[in-house]
């Protein structure tokens, strides 16, 4: 395979790994908008009060809504997928931080790293999608 081949096919797994971050993240901010009290329910935490469903409905499903609208946005506009990748990486990263520390402070039960496991390998795709990206000579 030649060069220009390769860089085309390139370009096709960075967009296969940005339609895999829409749908995963549509469907992840969908549930917690559309039934909070269930999906958050599988972490232990319940939601007593009308404030604290709206609380995870703003939080997590807008968290998550727009973690699929910017892989959406950098699937559809070339342009702009390498700003846009970074943009979940870095949110991504966050999120890692954050699943660590936790684990440290608060222990690594199953629900946690089954958790980490997950952020881990969506960090993974998308550093490896930034790498692939093709770059303008």
């Amino acid at each position: 395979m030649n060069g220009p081949h390769i860089l085309v096919v390139r370009l096709w797994i960075v967009r296969a790994i940005l339609l895999f971050a829409t749908v995963l993240y549509f469907e992840i901010g969908r549930l917690f908008l559309l039934d909070p009290t269930t999906t958050i329910a599988r972490f232990g935490i319940t939601l007593p009060e009308p404030a604290s469903v709206t609380t995870i409905r703003a939080i997590m499903g807008a968290f998550f809504f727009g973690l699929s609208v910017t892989a959406g946005y950098g699937l559809l506009f070339q342009k702009r997928t390498v700003a846009c990748l970074w943009v979940i990486v870095t949110f991504i990263f966050f999120v890692l931080c954050g699943r660590i520390l936790g684990i440290q402070l608060d222990g690594a039960d199953p629900i946690n790293m089954s958790e980490l496991r997950g952020e881990a390998m969506g960090m993974t795709l998308y550093v490896v999608a930034l790498i692939l990206m093709p770059r303008p000579r």
